[in-house]
């Protein structure tokens, strides 16, 4: 992890010099006081070879004392003026006056000089010797020896007492050199306390920095304490404070760098600025966080050419293309090359890149494995909403994390948080979390970049209880805007709607200013408060708030005219569109389609807004143009003309269809538009001229003929339609998934769809979980499959609650207004490309029974929120396969252990294995119908979607005998469709074959049973399948009932229907009739058929319909 660096060596460290230099100049003669001060002043102006010129011509002064040489030497020294081949010259100078000075401040002036002179040089021992051979060494020596050589005995024992403030300088930073924390930082602050002196503010910070240092090493600043983030804001206000009482001091610059460095920008914009006022005193070569802040300040003179190409290529295309061509040329790259390179690269570039066996040259293979997961997330997050590209980067991910998962938290947390962010983007959430989860710390942390991303990955992902607990272990939770509205956000989706109102309450009190905090609070009035109290909120909102254009502001105005109120929206888009029509273009069309979908309280469209006197549209020779009149004053526009100018004038006093000619030039008015309205063109043409691809967006232009109307709809619905057939006739999709593939926006509307088109694929009902289930967790699909059945009542009458999430009840509540509603209409092609409508009539008199279930369990179905849990990541990961009302339904089911009405047999498996409660179809559904009696108008519904291949169903006996006894055309229908589609699978069993005998006779005697029916039997209606049903479940039966020759098993089948119709020879002498022309109609041998039924008679019994 990082540290503070902080440097000791070399000229100019700490103000010690400073304090000889000053002392120096008192003892200097007079002659040597103004050379001596222009020195000094080129010492304090950074500028040391005019220093070293002015040092040389004092050095060439004639010097009449030799006490005068040494101390320019002692100068010489301290200001770091001395060259290599002058040092043994020095050294001489100054101890032969060591050797004979007699005044004591002289004498350990050039003493402290020598120590300072021979650090880490051939003399260092000669000096340290000296220095100890005396007896009672001054305070300049003492803070000199204790500066650069004393060791910790030492270093402890000079503290001991009462030091002067030169020998307890010199234990402050002998203890710094030492790196004794907490020495230093004893000693610094008692220093600081005695004498309160700059240097002592200066070495009190570079002790808390060293302080700081354990700490810093064991976790990343942005993972670390609170407390250790306390302590760092300290120190970096102590030494902003610092650096306004002296720019030029390096140890600042090396402290200063460090800690904005560790902060990597974040709340350090003071630090900053106090920093970059004195960059010019800095110096590149003492560090590298000196150096990285001198470019990022923008002085770069010290970068190295290929640094220099970087900054070149990130400001300019070409040179960016140039550089990353010159990468690719080359083989493999040290892994410290490699970022610039993913940053500048495109999505083409990368992927060439990565079409190599080895991308990395030295590097590890977790190394090598990270950087190409890195590279690929960088090369496929162009597209987020990619589906294809998303799961593919999942894969990837769910790769590397397998294969390094007890690695991980060997990869710097930088790297990793960078990957999580990207995977954020991708709406990858739970992937980020396997990321960095491990590195995580469980100790009380603050709200970092890296913490805000931590808590965003639990929010999206559903974390709800892993949330809680973290935010209780965040210091200033309560004073981040971010974390007040990821806590408002999270409030609400466990259902807390008034904490959720309570922290957005918070976010605007921090940062009134800010209309994020606005937004949020108008989100939760528009979907939980009634209109007044909406109203009353929008008129708190400053204006000021509502001036820069965000996202926020935009969802400001959003809500404030669903609530009625259009007027300062109409003003603020108009202004907005005038100043930058094309950046807000897009962001224009979905506010005002947006209002039109959510069906919004009338606008009220203004025919001048502000300084926009009114707009036009007209035709410019053979071109037809859009154009707001402006004022004189307003600022010019793409499409603006001021209203004073010749075409200004002209158009306001033109009406529609006049022409005039100006300098050559015919104009046509067109039209006279309300402003509102010319803006809303102007952002449709623009959004459709500068779509790159990726937007879904296009405008369809209506024919002016009425007649060509339908053939147009026709044709585009046609091409909508090939997507629906598409995803309807793959195979091995489940359910779920596919209708989310059908309809991804409208859950009920792609239940529906899948339970009533037989070509859409349907499981069978699930045969696991529990029976008798005294609740059960429905989402769009039980609840469609409910009321498609008319089977609701049945399952509450039978003491069944229905629990929905609070998701789904708003779902169905809105999908139940919009089909109920008289002014009800869609639109829709058939596979043979003709148009058809649905009318809420329509619907009323085919699918009533549809609507009294919906509306059924509209009242009846308990809204029910899951306790606070931690959502399974492996089911997050298919959410965006899958409608919200199926997702909440499962985790619903989990968290409060209800089991769930699953209809998709795949994802109720997966739910079961997990260990989940989920509800038994095939027992349940059997066990609330099999005592009732059969109704066939309340079960023709069902049995018509299940006939026809449409919708799974609990089928029993009892049923098909049921319908066989019903005397209708569509009963016959719907039995002959069940033999058709589900014969062989219900009766190709042992002893089933009579029971499909034991149907057809009963359908026979329902239909033709009355002796005035039998007789006319052979001429049936059109509409009667009775004969089909015969003919297809008598062959059914030949193929299916056993051993025996054909002519037998026939036999058998005559045999039992005329011991069936004994005693009614018309309807017996019918049902004869049918088997002889059976018989003929399928080239069976007649006289076989009377010897087997002869046999078969003498045999006897027979079984009875219904047993």
């Amino acid at each position: 992890m990082a540290s503070l660096e902080q440097h000791h060596s070399g000229d100019g460290d700490n103000v010690a010099g400073n304090k000889i230099i000053n002392h120096v100049r008192l003892l200097a003669p007079g002659e040597l006081a103004g050379p001596i001060e222009l020195v000094f002043e080129s010492l304090r102006q950074k500028n040391k070879p005019m220093a070293k010129a002015q040092m040389g011509m004092l050095k060439a002064m004639p010097q009449h004392v030799e006490e005068s040489a040494a101390l320019v030497e002692v100068i010489s020294i301290y200001g770091g003026l001395v060259d290599d081949q002058d040092r043994d010259a020095a050294w001489t100078a100054v101890a032969k006056v060591v050797s004979r000075a007699t005044t004591p401040v002289i004498r350990d002036i050039c003493q402290a000089a020598l120590l300072q002179l021979a650090f880490d040089e051939a003399r260092e021992r000669e000096a340290r010797d000296l220095y100890l051979a005396e007896t009672s060494p001054g305070e300049y020596a003492q803070e000199a020896y204790l500066r650069r050589y004393a060791n910790e005995d030492h270093v402890r024992t000079a503290a001991k007492g009462f030091p002067p403030e030169g020998v307890l300088t010199g234990v402050v930073e002998a203890a710094i050199r030492l790196q004794l924390s907490q020495l230093a930082l004893e000693q610094a602050n008692r220093l600081n306390s005695l004498y309160g002196s700059y240097n002592a503010k200066v070495l009190l910070a570079m002790a808390t920095g060293l302080s700081l240092n354990p700490d810093l090493r064991e976790f990343h600043f942005w993972l670390n304490r609170a407390a250790v983030k306390a302590r760092m804001d300290g120190l970096r206000e102590m030494v902003i404070e610092l650096l306004q009482e002296s720019g030029t001091d390096p140890r600042l610059h090396d402290l200063g760098c460090s800690i904005f460095k560790i902060y990597q920008g974040s709340e350090s914009r003071r630090l900053f600025n106090a920093l970059k006022q004195h960059v010019q005193y800095m110096d590149a070569a003492r560090s590298d966080e000196v150096a990285r802040f001198m470019a990022l300040a923008g002085e770069t003179s010290h970068l190295s050419q290929p640094a220099h190409d970087v900054q070149a290529a990130s400001e300019d295309p070409q040179l960016r293309q140039d550089w990353c061509r010159t990468f690719l040329r080359a083989d493999a790259h040290p892994i410290e090359e490699v970022g610039p390179f993913l940053h500048l690269a495109n999505p083409g570039e990368l992927k060439e890149w990565l079409t190599r066996d080895r991308l990395l040259a030295g590097g590890s293979a977790m190394e090598e494995s990270y950087i190409r997961l890195l590279a690929n997330v960088h090369q496929r997050s162009s597209n987020p909403d990619d589906v294809e590209e998303r799961h593919q980067i999942s894969e990837l991910v769910g790769q590397f994390v397998s294969a390094w998962e007890s690695e991980l938290h060997h990869i710097s947390p930088g790297g990793t948080f960078e990957l999580a962010e990207r995977l954020l983007i991708l709406d990858l959430p739970h992937l980020a979390l396997r990321l960095i989860q491990p590195l995580m710390p469980s100790h009380q942390l603050w709200a970092s970049p890296y913490v805000l991303t931590y808590m965003r990955c639990l929010l999206e992902a559903k974390q709800n209880k892993s949330f809680d607990e973290v935010i209780s272990r965040v210091a200033d939770a309560s004073s981040s805007l971010t974390l007040l509205s990821f806590q408002s956000v999270h409030a609400e989706h466990v259902g807390n709607i008034d904490a959720a109102f309570a922290f957005s309450r918070m976010m605007i009190e921090l940062a009134s200013d800010e209309p994020y905090g606005w937004y949020r609070q108008c989100y939760l009035l528009g979907h939980y408060r009634d209109l007044a109290e909406q109203r009353e909120f929008h008129g708190q909102i400053p204006d000021s708030v509502l001036l820069t254009p965000s996202q926020p502001v935009k969802g400001i105005l959003f809500f404030m005219v669903l609530a009625g109120s259009f007027a300062q929206a109409e003003s603020r888009w108009i202004d907005w569109m005038i100043q930058s029509p094309r950046e807000h273009a897009v962001d224009f069309v979905n506010f005002h389609f947006g209002l039109i979908f959510r069906k919004c309280e009338s606008m009220e469209i203004s025919s001048s807004v502000n300084q926009c006197i009114a707009a036009v549209q007209y035709r410019y020779e053979k071109d037809s143009l859009i154009r707001l009149v402006v004022d004189a004053d307003q600022t010019e526009g793409e499409y603006t003309i001021k209203a004073a100018s010749p075409i200004g004038q002209m158009m306001l006093r033109l009406s529609s269809g006049e022409s005039e000619i100006l300098q050559m030039t015919t104009y046509t008015l067109e039209e006279n538009l309300p402003p509102y309205i010319a803006c809303l063109r102007i952002a449709l043409q623009l959004r459709g001229l500068h779509n790159d691809g990726s937007d879904v967006f296009s405008m369809m232009h209506m024919p002016a003929d009425p007649a060509e109307f339908i053939p147009l709809l026709e044709e585009k619905m046609a091409h909508s339609n090939r997507h629906y057939r598409n995803m309807r006739d793959m195979e091995a999709i489940p359910l779920y998934m596919r209708g989310h593939g059908l309809y991804p926006s409208d859950s009920f509307k792609a239940a529906f769809a899948c339970w009533t088109d037989a070509k859409i694929p349907k499981p069978t009902l699930s045969n696991i979980g529990e029976e008798k289930p005294t609740s059960m967790v429905l989402d769009a699909f039980g609840i469609s499959y409910l009321a498609v059945t008319d089977l609701a009542k049945c399952l509450l009458d039978n003491g069944v609650t229905f629990v929905v999430s609070k998701s789904t009840m708003e779902a169905l509540k809105q999908f139940f207004a919009e089909i109920s509603d008289e002014k009800y209409m869609t639109l829709a092609v058939d596979d043979a490309g003709k148009l058809s409508r649905t009318t809420a009539n329509d619907l009323r008199q085919r699918d009533g029974h549809v609507l009294t279930s919906l509306k059924l369990i509209i009242e009846s179905a308990e809204v029910v929120r899951p306790v606070v849990h931690d959502e399974l990541l492996e089911v997050f990961a298919i959410n965006d396969s899958l409608h919200t009302t199926v997702y909440d339904a499962m985790q619903l089911s989990v968290a409060n252990r209800i089991p769930w009405f699953c209809m998709d047999e795949a994802y109720g498996a997966l739910h079961n294995i997990k260990g989940h409660p989920l509800v038994n179809l095939q027992a349940l559904l059997l066990n609330a119908t099999a005592t009732l009696p059969f109704d066939f108008e309340q079960r023709r519904h069902s049995l018509l979607l299940y006939a026809f291949g449409a919708l799974p169903i609990t089928l029993t006996f009892n049923d098909i005998y049921g319908l066989a006894r019903t005397p209708s055309s569509l009963a016959g229908l719907l039995l002959l469709k069940i033999i058709q589609n589900y014969g062989r699978e219900i009766f190709a069993i042992e002893n089933r074959p009579l029971i499909l005998l034991n149907a057809i006779y009963l359908h026979m005697d329902a239909m033709f049973g009355r002796e005035a029916l039998a007789v006319s039997a052979k001429y049936s209606p059109w509409l009667t399948y009775t004969s089909h049903v015969f003919n297809h479940g008598v062959q059914l039966y030949l193929d299916i009932s056993g051993e025996g020759s054909a002519e037998w098993r026939f036999a058998r089948a005559l045999n039992h229907f005329m011991q069936l119709c004994n005693g009614r020879p018309s309807f017996t002498h019918s049902l004869a009739s049918r088997f002889v022309e059976f018989a003929f109609g399928h080239l069976m041998d007649w006289g076989a058929v009377k010897e087997c039924y002869l046999e078969i008679v003498a045999q006897g019994s027979v079984q009875e319909p219904g047993e």
